[in-house]
């Protein structure tokens, strides 16, 4: 019977339609620790370092044989087998949430890069429609699992990002702007989706709305990572401010940088 993996959300698995027990939490976490790495071997040290990070007892051999024999279990016993240096778990594409979305991803960027806007938004608005939380939200975040996981969520935002650039090149400026505030209330951080809803306000003609949203932005950039918007956005507001008729639609003509790491305070201009 085939099974279903899902690390979008809580680490779930379903059989036939009916979930299946993980056990306990370093079970769920070993199982994290091998579906981001599906069908390669995962070594033993960095199933270590996903259960006990530095610390790994006197037992940890003992325990991930242990932890991977359970998992066998309940699942379909060829599917997890010793390969050097470690273990891989046999998923295939569509069994696996995490292989579909980043398929979805990439089918919807080559609709956007061929200018097939509701084709690339069908695609991001699937890819979005996998997750159901925080990726793998209830195991630790140790270091074993954590980049990986991080660098999930940066993807899950890139695809808010696209759907919103794609929502934007189809005209359909009013229904984008609740979702943009909604996820920037979660990450103030992102330039690109500051600069989708100054322009999602300023087309449905909220020009001084827009105009807002960029002191906004200003503010959450330098009080979050102490930085000034960047070139592109200070861009945008320049156009807004200038009624510019590049503004007007309905392609979107700009690009921010990703602003994912502090750099270095420059000072405010307040």
């Amino acid at each position: 019977m085939r099974l279903r993996f899902g690390i979008l959300g809580p680490v779930q698995v379903w059989q036939g339609g009916e979930p299946v027990h993980l056990g306990a939490a370093k079970q769920r976490l070993l199982l994290t620790c091998l579906l981001l790495e599906p069908n390669r071997p995962v070594s033993i040290e960095r199933l270590f370092a996903a259960l006990w990070e530095d610390r790994p007892p006197k037992s940890a051999l003992a325990n991930v044989r242990s932890y991977v024999n359970l998992l066998r279990r309940r699942l379909d016993d060829h599917r997890l087998r010793a390969r050097p240096p470690g273990y891989s778990l046999t998923v295939c594409d569509e069994e696996l949430d995490v292989l579909e979305f980043r398929e979805s991803l990439r089918q919807g960027r080559e609709a956007m890069a061929r200018s097939d806007h509701a084709e690339g938004l069908r695609h991001f608005s699937a890819a979005l429609g996998l997750w159901r939380g925080g990726a793998a939200e209830d195991v630790p975040r140790t270091m074993g699992v954590a980049a990986q996981l991080d660098a999930l969520e940066e993807q899950r935002f890139l695809a808010v990002e696209e759907a919103a650039r794609a929502r934007l090149a189809l005209g359909r400026y009013a229904e984008v702007i609740g979702g943009l505030r909604e996820t920037l209330a979660l990450r103030p951080t992102r330039e690109r989706l500051w600069g989708h809803l100054m322009v999602a306000l300023y087309r449905t003609g909220d020009v001084a709305g827009a105009l807002t949203v960029y002191g906004e932005a200003r503010e959450a950039l330098n009080l979050h990572l102490g930085i000034e918007p960047g070139p592109e956005l200070t861009e945008l507001h320049h156009l807004m401010l200038n009624r510019d008729p590049r503004l007007a639609g309905p392609a979107v003509g700009w690009r921010s940088r990703r602003t994912a790491c502090p750099r270095p305070r420059r000072p405010s201009r307040r």
